[in-house]
């Protein structure tokens, strides 16, 4: 059964039992209300034959002839019925009645009579020993059932015609997700579902639209870094196939010199693949971190000749900013070591001869900071959410030789947040650019 249809009949019974139990009660309560109003009527009837009952009762000590007496003044007319205090009948217009015995749902309806505060006798109105009052009755919960009845019947239509609007409105919105997911699976992404308020359907049609614009994003990515990946190990194996292929056509041994050429294609290879492989392991949150406390002044000194002599090369000033009170930090030492050299030899990547490249360390009570600053080429504006990416290169027009892999920032930030750190930049075009990271101190409850 389709939505709409289950709405409509759900909404429909609901009304159906809404109004028969609407329609009982109506009836039920309605009807006392009904026979109280009709005993009131006749109250002021026998109120007024009470008097003439009373008179006779106490001239004559008992009920004896009230018979003849009630045809003598004519109380065939009256509309009563005297009962005894046991509800015997002792008076009734229809001779076939006397000496019966009232039945129980009349008798605690009748009106007492009274003679110095004692209870001498009952009086009843007639019409409830007939079919009269019964008939009055039935006609009135007739009536009023018709009246409900129609009432449920208008609206049930009501019901429908606002259930199939309903469910249409529900419906219409869940058909279309339907479809945008069969388009999905055939991977067009790009195709928005409609929103149509502000309810929670609205909220979830927003919530496809952000997951398809992700998964769009992400799926050129796969293919952005597929084709990266293919552009980056095609350099070293055309360098290889080709040479060989040369020397093998050339039928002569390789010399030394080729071999080296060769086997500098084969590291640098064998290196893009490790990069690949280690960056895959850390967003996939599967590299192991050994930290530990590091007295980071002596650890820092251990590598810093080597870049204060790679600078050199470079005609670089290398500046290095420890703060006095840095004293330890708490990291994987190799780990650390690889996200300090991969942002320094970065700054000198973009730093021209005559630059500076700083190094600044310091601390607070819960964090550890350092920072890389150069006076290099800078970053665009619209570039850096995309510096952290893979194979991303803000200078496009580098080759490898000079520009990386493209793999060294997006390796860094996997390593920081890894770490449970942060790391951030800021930069100006043509000025240089500053890159700070945060790793959390140790604070006794993750050591391993």
């Amino acid at each position: 059964m389709k939505l709409t249809s289950k709405i409509s009949v759900i909404l429909v019974v609901l009304v159906l039992m809404s109004g028969c139990l609407i329609g009982v009660l109506c009836v039920e309560n309605v009807s006392e209300a009904f026979d109280a109003y009709l005993f009131d009527n006749y109250e002021v009837m026998l109120d007024e034959w009470a008097r003439t009952f009373v008179a006779y009762y106490a001239h004559n000590g008992s009920w004896n002839g009230i018979e003849y007496f009630g045809r003598v003044v004519g109380l065939e007319q009256s509309g009563v019925v005297l009962s005894d205090l046991n509800g015997r009948i002792l008076y009734h217009f229809d001779r076939d009645y006397v000496g019966r015995h009232v039945p129980q749902e009349i008798f605690s309806r009748g009106y007492l009579l009274r003679v110095d505060h004692q209870v001498i006798g009952i009086l009843y109105p007639a019409a409830l020993f007939g079919d009269t009052f019964t008939i009055m009755q039935e006609e009135f919960a007739k009536a009023m059932m018709g009246g409900i009845a129609k009432g449920v019947l208008i609206i049930s239509l009501f019901a429908i015609v606002i259930g199939i609007g309903l469910s249409v409105s529900i419906a219409t919105p869940l058909k279309e997700l339907t479809q945008a997911t069969k388009r999905m699976a055939k991977g067009r992404f790009s195709e928005p579902l409609p929103i149509y308020g502000n309810d929670e359907i609205s909220d979830l049609s927003r919530s496809f639209n952000s997951m398809a614009n992700e998964l769009e994003k992400s799926t050129e990515l796969r293919q952005q870094m597929v084709a990266d990946i293919s552009h980056e190990l095609r350099t070293p194996l055309t360098v290889l196939s080709g040479k060989l292929e040369f020397t093998l056509e050339q039928n002569r041994p390789l010399e030394p010199e080729e071999v080296a050429v060769l086997y500098d294609e084969v590291i640098r290879l064998r290196g893009l693949v490790g990069e690949l492989q280690d960056l895959s392991r850390l967003e996939a949150g599967h590299a192991m971190l050994d930290k530990t406390l590091i007295a980071f002044p002596a650890y820092f000194s251990d590598f810093q000749v080597l870049l204060e002599a790679e600078a050199e090369s470079r005609n670089i000033d290398l500046c290095v900013d420890i703060a006095s009170d840095v004293e330890y930090c708490y990291a994987d030492p190799k780990r650390l070591k690889q996200i300090i050299l991969n942002l320094i030899n970065n700054a000198f990547r973009y730093t021209a001869e005559g630059g500076i490249v700083t190094v600044r360390v310091w601390q607070d009570k819960n964090e550890f900071y350092f920072s890389v600053q150069d006076t290099g080429i800078g970053i665009a504006s619209d570039e850096l959410d995309r510096i952290f990416e893979r194979f991303y290169r803000t200078d496009q027009s580098r080759d490898r030789e000079s520009g990386g892999s493209g793999l060294g920032l997006a390796i860094t930030k996997a390593l920081v947040d890894a770490h449970d750190g942060w790391i951030k930049v800021a930069s100006r075009l043509h000025e240089g650019t500053t890159f700070t990271v945060m790793l959390p101190h140790w604070n006794g409850m993750d050591a391993k």
